[in-house]
């Protein structure tokens, strides 16, 4: 019992050596001041996927036309709903032409976000062939498709903001960073938000100099002539097809980068069922995603450090289990229900002393993400509830890990990989005004 307990403190720590340094570049990478070299502006073309979205489809239409660019061009990729989504992006849309909405053959609906990706990205390329007038001449050097979810609000900044990263060739993909709008409605909804805004302005921030940060379903903004090198179906049927295309780039010799300088605003979940169901998805997707490591360490041209980066990060959902296992006997050792032991950490020879670096190794990487927060949170949190919320933001995030981690890895020995759609509430009274222009705490 000792060896185990001993061997998950070693695990744990060496885990929260990754996650310092990647705080430590995080820091870095986000007080830059100095944006991108700027280059001609792409032409952007906002594909947003939609199957059942009446609730949230108006909203995120009207959000896509205040955009502040002016070359851009909204898809509303209408998969087969059995609602109205359709009526209500057009009536959002209100005949302007920037937006097009596009009703799938409901024959070919319901088969996962990537058919539905794919399905524009093919649209766009022929409309490219012959030359269409929306398109405003824009060429596959200079167009990027940008993924909007159905309920994803950009700011209206955004497209500037995202525009100088492709000026570099080298640069086939950016995303950006996410946030709740409804972040204020519940317990659920807030931890949420503290989990997508230090993951992303702690976890992609201190990724982006190795160019291998992970695409997220919202608000990734890919180059056209990138996806056109992975074939004619640059996403795949993974539950996770965001961070499957984001490997197939790396290893195609693509950089990814991870722009600071503006985010996009979601729904978080307010139910523990469907949050549990959407995590499952996740973790099962991101097991299957193994499978690129071989590939990852044969591709040409790939850096080091970029191939080491991406190889500890797709061991991500096994990093939770062991500082899940962590906490617990931090827990169990502090009320005395089990003693400690370690032989790696000889040289701390008091128990009570040991039974605090115990417990503050689990808690380690999740103050990265609770100081994130505080430096960008729009409405940070009171300094007198910080504690209390580090320890619920630890009981929340692996709380969910560990059951997801099972219930996927379940399902992949079940050899079930069916999709199932994140629920929506409607917008109504929750919509939020436009955000305001940047992130908190100075990485405008």
């Amino acid at each position: 019992m000792g060896d185990a307990l001993d061997l998950v403190s070693c695990a744990s720590t060496l885990i929260v050596l990754y996650y310092s340094a990647l705080f430590a570049v995080s820091l870095w990478t986000t007080r830059r001041t100095a944006a991108p070299r700027p280059g001609r502006e792409p032409f952007f073309a906002l594909v947003v996927p939609a199957h059942d979205e009446e609730l949230v489809i108006a909203e995120t239409v009207r959000r896509a036309r205040a955009l502040d660019c002016d070359r851009y061009l909204v898809l509303v990729m209408n998969d087969g709903s059995a609602d109205a989504t359709s009526a209500r992006a057009r009536e959002a849309a209100g005949g302007d032409e920037r937006v097009v909405v596009v009703d799938r053959d409901p024959a070919l609906a319901g088969r996962g976000k990537g058919e539905v990706l794919n399905h524009a990205s093919r649209l766009l390329g022929s409309w490219v062939a012959r030359g269409d007038p929306r398109l405003r001449g824009a060429g596959p050097a200079e167009i990027v498709l940008c993924v909007v979810d159905a309920d994803g609000w950009l700011e209206p900044h955004a497209l500037r903001a995202v525009s100088p990263y492709f000026a570099d060739p080298r640069v086939g993909a950016v995303q950006l960073p996410v946030r709740m709008w409804n972040r204020g409605h519940g317990f659920l909804t807030l931890m949420q938000d503290m989990e997508f805004i230090g993951f992303s302005l702690f976890v992609q921030a201190g990724r982006d100099p190795f160019g291998s940060v992970g695409l997220g379903g919202n608000g990734q903004f890919v180059r056209l002539r990138a996806l056109r090198s992975l074939g004619a179906d640059p996403w795949s049927s993974c539950l996770t097809e965001d961070l499957d295309l984001s490997l197939s780039l790396v290893e195609a010799g693509w950089r990814n980068r991870f722009c600071p300088r503006a985010c996009v605003e979601q729904q978080a979940l307010s139910r523990l069922r469907p949050l549990l169901r959407q995590r499952t998805r996740w973790t099962q997707g991101h097991y299957s995603c193994w499978r690129h490591l071989p590939e990852l360490w044969r591709a040409p041209g790939v850096r080091l450090a970029t191939r080491v980066d991406l190889s500890l990060y797709l061991l991500l959902v096994v990093f939770v289990l062991v500082l899940a296992a962590q906490f617990t006997v931090g827990v169990l050792e502090w009320c005395g229900a089990v003693e400690p032991t370690a032989s790696y950490l000889g040289f701390i020879h008091d128990a009570h002393a040991f039974r605090v670096f115990t417990l503050a190794i689990s808690l380690a990487p999740v103050l990265g993400f609770a100081l994130t927060y505080q430096r960008f949170a729009r409405n940070r949190l009171p300094l007198w509830a910080l504690p209390g919320c580090l320890m619920l933001f630890a009981i929340y995030n692996y709380a969910w890990g560990v059951p997801a981690s099972l219930r996927a890895l379940g399902r992949i020995a079940l050899r079930r990989d069916s999709w199932v759609k994140t629920p929506r509430s409607a917008v109504g009274a929750h919509a939020l005004p436009a955000a305001p222009a940047g992130l908190a705490g100075g990485a405008t």
